[in-house]
């Protein structure tokens, strides 16, 4: 796979892919890890001379962040303290006419991708090449980047379908998640598993692939609530919630996959409810938040005695119940072990409890691709740079 850092852009008129996909709070998008790790894709790009449009999207439709992106265009403007220019559609006078005019180290920033139909209809990188938008943008630009591994999983035309028009590169950030993440699916041994999050279905497929090289697997969230049902254990409000939103839909996988690694799975001793702490087995008829303190200082003790750390989804319902996930990752990140935190959540826990990025070895800032690459799938938009 070649790589944009490998050749002169100077001059080029370069069309980056990147993950603009900001979280929404009272309308306003806001800067998270995320933003800034491809923020530095783009100002590299504009410092090394090249002609930067970049390609994004925001939300999905029907959503309530599904929105235009021209007020990113200004957050970029006033993190790069350069004019970043908004094109407002995607072919045309509007498109050919900024590209012509723009200088070296020029950026503009191109409407929300997915307001095109054509962008999320999975299929083949052949097919999105005959994609009205891609076949009318493409003769603009000299160089496709693709840098958004946080959206590498899916095929879709923004994604895929310039691969089979122009010269196309990894972007910097797409390159070292694929190799900080290979590192830890390939040689992740005698480590430690954290997995928490809202959905275990998105767990499963991690467990199988690693579970035999880790040592243990430390479970809190949803998916450690449902294990503990599995195992027979009364959880109040929180059971009914599990199946009222489809949660337990991989029950039958994670029930084999707690008999036959029971002595490396790890489960909540404790919970926290709205009411207090609870043993498990003498949980209220509430709903539970959060793994226990006890069960906090255990996992951080497990984290303080391991040699390699993969976390990926928060403990419980962090916004408003932060204790047991702060507990955990402050552990990781006063650890000299080798520590990975994976996930949009997870990454956004970097900066909600004061640390750096630089207190852990490596923070993923993709969530469903950094799924199914450690589950051993293949990524669409990797498989088509190939």
């Amino acid at each position: 796979m070649n790589s944009i850092e490998d050749i002169d852009v100077k001059g080029q008129k370069l069309l980056l892919r990147t993950d603009l996909n900001l979280p929404v709070e009272d309308g306003e998008p806001q800067k998270t890890v995320r933003f800034r790790r491809y923020l530095k894709t783009i100002e590299e790009l504009s410092d090394r001379g090249a002609k930067t449009v970049i390609m994004a999207h925001q939300g999905r439709p029907g959503r309530n962040d599904f929105l235009s992106l021209e007020e990113h265009a200004e957050i970029l403007s006033e993190s790069m303290d350069k004019e970043v220019e908004f094109i407002p559609g995607f072919f045309g006078s509007e498109l050919s006419n900024t590209v012509e005019e723009m200088q070296e180290g020029d950026v503009a920033l191109i409407e929300n991708v997915r307001f095109l139909s054509e962008e999320l209809r999975n299929a083949s990188p052949e097919q999105h090449a005959q994609d009205i938008f891609v076949n009318k943008m493409a003769p603009e630009f000299d160089i496709y980047v693709d840098d958004a591994f946080s959206a590498a999983h899916r095929s879709h035309g923004s994604m895929v379908g310039f691969t089979e028009k122009l010269d196309s590169y990894a972007g910097p950030v797409m390159k070292n998640e694929l190799e900080s993440c290979g590192k830890v699916r390939d040689e992740f041994e005698n480590g430690l598993l954290v997995l928490g999050g809202e959905k275990p279905s998105d767990l499963i497929g991690i467990m199988e692939e690693m579970i035999e090289s880790v040592d243990k697997v430390l479970m809190g969230g949803v998916p450690g609530e449902l294990a503990l049902m599995i195992q027979g254990h009364e959880l109040g409000e929180k059971a009914e919630w599990i199946q009222e939103h489809g949660f337990d839909s991989k029950k039958d996988e994670l029930k084999e996959m707690l008999e036959n690694y029971n002595e490396k799975i790890i489960l909540p001793e404790d919970v926290t409810t709205e009411s207090g702490n609870y043993k498990v087995g003498e949980v209220p008829d509430e709903m539970t938040w959060d793994i226990g303190p006890e069960t906090a200082e255990n996992f951080a003790e497990e984290i303080r005695n391991a040699e390699s750390v993969v976390m990926k989804g928060p403990m419980g319902a962090f916004e408003e119940h932060p204790e047991g996930t702060r507990k955990v990752v402050e552990a990781m990140a006063k650890s000299e072990a080798y520590t990975v935190l994976g996930g949009g959540h997870t990454s956004s826990l970097v900066q909600r409890f004061g640390y750096e990025l630089e207190d852990f070895s490596h923070v993923s800032i993709a969530g469903g691709a950094f799924v199914r690459y450690l589950s051993g799938e293949k990524l669409a938009a990797v498989e088509a740079l190939k």
